[in-house]
C-alpha cells in the first residue's frame, strides 16, 4: 500500500514538472503572444497608446541585444 502511494507521488511529480517545463518553453517561444490583436488594436488606439507600444518594443529589442552580447562575452 505504501509503495503504491510513493509510486503515485513520483509519477505525479514527474508529470507536474514536465507540464511546467512545457509551459515555460511555450511562454519563452512566444506561443501566447497575440499578434492579430495587436494589429487590430492599431485601428482603435490613441496616439499615446501607440507611443507606449513603440517604447515597449524598443525596450524589448534592447534587452534582447544585451542578452546576446552577454552570451557572446561568456563564450569568449
Amino acid at each position: 500500500m505504501n509503495s503504491i502511494l510513493m509510486l503515485e507521488l513520483g509519477v505525479g511529480i514527474i508529470v507536474s514538472f514536465t507540464l511546467l517545463g512545457i509551459f515555460i518553453w511555450a511562454v519563452r517561444g512566444g506561443q501566447f503572444e497575440d499578434n492579430k490583436k495587436m494589429m487590430d488594436g492599431l485601428l482603435f488606439d490613441s496616439e499615446e497608446d501607440l507611443q507606449r507600444a513603440v517604447e515597449k518594443e524598443r525596450k524589448v529589442k534592447e534587452l534582447k541585444e544585451k542578452k546576446a552580447r552577454r552570451k557572446e562575452s561568456i563564450k569568449e
